[in-house]
């Protein structure tokens, strides 16, 4: 990995975790993992549910955390130091993958957490992967499948068009599947498909309003979503149907300091409305 891609990956992580927190928070809170004594936490990245996992399976719990990347996983080791939690926590820089089927032969967990990991380009087949989540649970074990729901988050009020173009945009950027079995939105069904039982759906909705009353909310726009947008449009736009008026207008509305940035609007708003998907073996 390049320097600038380092660089640009931890405050990813950093940003993205500090903005997510409240919501994560609550999500966990719905898990009732106060007997589960084994937690697996794959693709933690800078340790955004790590810390609810270690504080809501109390002092008995032990909390497996699982990376790919040796700097996210730094980023994790920290943040669980920080907040007093080191102790109840394991690292392992390992795919999520290999080290559910291992559990699968070996020692199962009583739950497992997936934040925004089961996604199109994270796993090659997210149904697959859920399945194999699934056997690495013990009987009773519950599955809690995580996403910010980034694609169906308002971040232009008033401009519900433009809005479109852009999350298009970007999906075609990454390589996103349009529909069918892998779409990032089949969380549900493939909880059903791995045979979970008592599948349940929680909408957790992230919002920011007024924009200034919570620092994260900013931070989380102008290093993470407006770049996002807007390289994604320069690339893409055209194919998602946008317009030259079109380009010119998310430039003007996603730049920030410009007389039309949008979040300096007195009544700009944000809702991310983050899912959590939880099933039981």
């Amino acid at each position: 990995m390049a320097h600038g891609e380092e660089v640009g990956l931890i405050t990813y992580l950093q940003v993205n975790r500090a903005f997510l927190a409240p919501v994560i928070e609550r999500a966990v809170a719905r898990l009732g993992l106060g007997d589960r004594r084994r937690v697996l936490d794959v693709g933690t990245g800078a340790g955004g549910g790590l810390v609810a996992l270690a504080r809501a399976t109390g002092p008995a719990g032990r909390v497996l955390a699982v990376d790919r990347s040796e700097d996210a996983l730094a980023l994790a080791r920290r943040h669980a130091a920080t907040e007093g939690v080191i102790d109840r926590v394991r690292f392992e820089a390992a795919d999520l993958l290999t080290v559910a089927s291992q559990a699968a032969a070996g020692e199962r967990f009583d739950a497992i957490w997936a934040g925004d990991v089961i996604w199109p380009g994270n796993v090659p087949a997210p149904q697959r992967a859920v399945a194999q989540l699934a056997d690495a649970l013990a009987p009773g074990g519950v599955l809690a499948l995580f996403t910010s729901n980034y694609y169906n988050a308002t971040f232009l009020p008033g401009h519900p068009r433009l809005e479109r173009q852009l999350m298009t945009a970007s999906e075609l950027n990454w390589g996103i599947p349009a529909d069918g079995p892998d779409h990032y939105a089949r969380h549900v069904h493939w909880m059903h498909d791995a045979g979970l039982t008592d599948v349940r759906l929680h909408v957790l909705p992230r919002t920011g309003f007024p924009v200034d009353q919570d620092p994260t909310v900013r931070a989380y726009l102008e290093s993470i979503v407006w770049p996002e947008l807007l390289g994604a449009a320069r690339t893409k736009g055209r194919e998602a149907g946008m317009s030259s008026e079109d380009l010119e207008l998310a430039e003007a509305l996603l730049r920030p300091g410009g007389p039309k940035y949008i979040a300096d609007e007195p009544g700009y708003y944000l809702v991310h409305p983050a899912l959590l998907v939880t099933g039981t073996r």
